[in-house]
């Protein structure tokens, strides 16, 4: 309840709200949706969907990343749920979805992170560049 009323009072003050959530952490599909509509009683800006990947030595460690379908399943929920928002994806893409990661603005994503995360490293910029072009997306 802290973390709404954090999200309540900033959006009071004027500043624009980005919140989302890490998926694959052992949530169900009731937590997710759940999560999406809170996002949208909250009127968010922008969220950020991250996928775990999980990193040997930490207590999720041997949790196995989502498919790409179920991946690609959250983006559209998120999407159908705030159709006016900013999906962006953000962290564990490359592991999740995997070759399929351009399938990601067909699900319904506006945007992505590109390059390094906080503890694991990305695509390279120039395949990412070169996935958006194919696309025939702008930058």
């Amino acid at each position: 309840m802290d973390r709404i009323n954090t999200i309540r009072c900033a959006r009071e003050v004027g500043l624009e709200i980005c919140s989302g959530a890490i998926f694959g952490i052992g949530e169900g599909i009731d937590d997710r949706i759940d999560l999406a509509f809170t996002l949208k009683m909250l009127d968010v800006d922008v969220v950020p969907l991250n996928f775990l990947h999980p990193i040997s030595g930490t207590p999720l460690e041997n949790h196995i990343p989502l498919t790409p379908m179920e991946a690609l399943k959250i983006i559209s929920v998120f999407r159908f749920v705030l159709p006016d928002k900013e999906i962006k994806i953000a962290g564990g893409r490359e592991r999740n979805l995997r070759d399929l990661q351009s399938w990601m603005f067909y699900a319904g994503a506006n945007s992505t992170m590109i390059g390094n995360y906080l503890t694991t490293t990305g695509r390279k910029v120039e395949d990412d560049f070169q996935m958006i072009k194919d696309l025939g997306l702008k930058f």
